[in-house]
């Protein structure tokens, strides 16, 4: 089931707005070895904050349906390969991948009365790394093609995919302060 023209524009330009906000107040970033510090510092802090969503909504044995979201097909041996450029530019994609599907959660609990504040505080957070990772890279990268997601109609959708959200959001990061604790001392 596709989104309705009439409603994807709306949304493209309230996700517009948001970024081009976010890129104006965001808080000067350091390049080099102190700005891959702040960012490990920050990942690791988004870490936390998924792992504790996480464990309150916490399922086990579900199917996993969600096919857009970034898929992490590394192993620990990786982490001795890894490249800034590369590593980087992937944290990023997938940054903007999982801001993409929690603006998508945050809508339907906001069209639904739910409370989307804490939606609202990762995305935001997401966002805020997502500058940072962009002023690390030094370029901008290719604009990013978001898929059409469904509507989520019921309140077992929207709860089943916040939590496969969260699901691999938390995998994600784990990898990416794995990786960025690994980039750190090569600077």
């Amino acid at each position: 089931m596709k989104l309705s023209p009439d409603f994807t524009f709306p949304f493209v330009v309230l996700m517009t707005c948001v970024e081009l906000f976010t890129f104006v107040t965001a808080r000067p970033t350091p390049q080099g070895k102190n700005g891959l510090q702040m960012l490990y510092q920050d990942m690791r802090t988004l870490l936390n904050l998924v792992s504790q969503e996480r464990h309150k909504n916490e399922m086990k044995d579900f199917e996993q349906s969600l096919t857009s979201l970034p898929s992490l097909n590394f192993k620990t041996e990786d982490l001795k390969s890894l490249e800034k450029s590369s590593t980087l530019e992937q944290l990023y994609t997938g940054l903007k991948s999982f801001k993409f599907h929690l603006d998508w959660i945050q809508q339907t609990q906001e069209e639904m009365g739910s409370d989307y504040s804490k939606t609202k505080k990762l995305a935001q957070r997401i966002q805020a790394i997502s500058h940072m990772v962009l002023i690390q890279i030094g370029t901008t990268p290719p604009e990013l093609v978001y898929p059409s997601l469904s509507p989520l109609n019921t309140a077992w959708n929207l709860y089943h995919a916040n939590v496969e959200i969260l699901d691999k959001l938390y995998f994600f990061c784990n990898w990416y302060v794995r990786a960025l604790g690994v980039l750190k001392p090569r600077q």
